[in-house]
């Protein structure tokens, strides 16, 4: 029963101190490149992601890391590894792309800009690249939470990029703690990130308003 207990309090401060290093200051969304004022007139955004270059975990590839979660799934439960990749990408256009869309379109009432996701009729796109996806972990005695790191283009119709913002850190987890499969967490990581995104813009919309005076 001692080591026991010992070995919950060893997860449960690895997990507090996983989350003082993702969460809190340590989540941050800046200025990467271009001017804002390109922004200036943009009210509404087509918006497309961009998996191409995206690290899971300690895996560079995200295709790597399927390949071998999958593997170790089937071995122990043949099929399940199968269901876990349909399960993973299903996430995406079923929870992650839809929540971010609606994030960035409540939260940008402030800056005046909304977005629709995988238009082509407005003039500015908005292209959402993952580049790391941390899917966390929830077991109960131990919890890690999910995280994500993306680049933010925002690009005219020529395929010229305006500006670029990077979202370093936006931690996911669910408030009530039943986060307990891998696209309840990284929904929230994702919907923090539009947030995220939209707060930069006004910050830097307001820096440049005090340069101008």
């Amino acid at each position: 029963m001692k080591k026991l207990l010992l070995l919950v309090g060893f997860l449960v401060s690895s997990s507090c101190l996983f989350a003082q290093m993702y969460g809190g200051s340590a989540a941050m969304a800046a200025l990467n490149s271009g001017e804002i004022s390109s922004l200036d007139n943009v009210t509404m955004v087509n918006i497309i992601y961009d998996y191409t270059e995206t690290g899971v975990g300690a895996y560079k590839k995200e295709a790597d890391y399927l390949a071998k979660r999958s593997k170790e799934m089937n071995d122990k439960k043949p099929g399940t590894g199968d269901k876990m990749k349909e399960n993973w990408e299903q996430g995406k256009k079923q929870r992650y792309e839809p929540r971010f869309q609606d994030l960035f379109t409540k939260t940008g009432q402030k800056i005046k800009m909304s977005g629709t996701n995988y238009t082509t009729n407005n003039e500015v796109t908005l292209i959402v690249k993952t580049t790391f996806m941390e899917p966390g972990i929830n077991i109960g005695i131990y919890k890690k939470p999910a995280y994500v790191d993306m680049e933010c283009i925002f690009r005219d119709k020529a395929g010229k990029d305006l500006v670029a913002f990077f979202i370093k850190n936006s931690l996911g987890e669910q408030a009530m703690g039943f986060d307990y499969d891998v696209s309840s967490r990284l929904v929230e990581s994702y919907a923090k990130a539009a947030k995220m995104l939209v707060s930069a813009i006004a910050k830097e919309r307001k820096k440049a308003a005090k340069a101008k005076k």
